[in-house]
């Protein structure tokens, strides 16, 4: 990925101060915050009426998604995960057990590939995605691979970007490739762009 160096500069200052905020947040905190989302995201339609959501296996300080993710699979939603693939990119597996999930190349969870069905990007209803930060337009900021960018661009379909409500602020330094989302949610905030 190629852009300004204040660009990437900007980007890059951004992620250190909300990864420094994410931090600060206590256990209890993060539970309720899963809580209030996943009962947020519950009253999404096109969530709730979809067939398959991409969901995601946290990484450490990122909200976590279980709770959506239980919600969804329990009103008859499949429920696919990513595993990053060279050159940036995600393919896209639903598992076949609960627990059929192993440590990948990133330390987080990915879906074993062993015993999940692949599917591709066009079977997909609806995208639940983390962002280090995000803004009030649905701009959101990555973790800087462009790995979701790279899915959002083979994609049209609803996409709903989640976090903590430090993560958001008032704007996001964005380049041409950058994709923004359907609606950004946190506990205190949803914001329709």
């Amino acid at each position: 990925m190629s852009f300004e160096p204040d660009l990437a500069e900007a980007k890059a200052t951004l992620r250190k101060e909300i990864r420094a905020k994410r931090r600060e947040i206590g256990e209890a905190e993060r539970r309720l915050a899963a809580d209030v989302v996943a009962a947020k995201l519950q009253r999404l339609e096109k969530l709730i009426g979809a067939h398959t959501v991409l969901s995601y296996m946290p990484m450490r300080y990122e909200l976590d998604i279980a709770p959506a993710s239980a919600m969804l699979k329990e009103a008859g939603v499949r429920i696919a995960y990513p595993l990053c693939i060279e050159e940036g990119g995600l393919r896209l597996f639903i598992p076949a057990e609960e627990d059929g999930f192993k440590i990948g190349a990133y330390g987080i969870l990915e879906p074993d590939t062993e015993t999940a069905l692949e599917i591709g990007a066009e079977e997909l209803d609806a995208i639940i995605l983390p962002a280090i930060g995000f803004d009030y337009k649905g701009r959101r900021l990555g973790q800087g691979g462009g790995y979701y960018d790279r899915l959002l661009a083979r994609t049209d379909c609803f996409t709903v970007a989640v976090g903590f409500d430090c993560q958001l602020v008032p704007s996001v330094p964005v380049e041409p490739t950058d994709k923004t989302v359907d609606i950004v949610v946190t506990p205190g905030f949803t914001i329709v762009p």
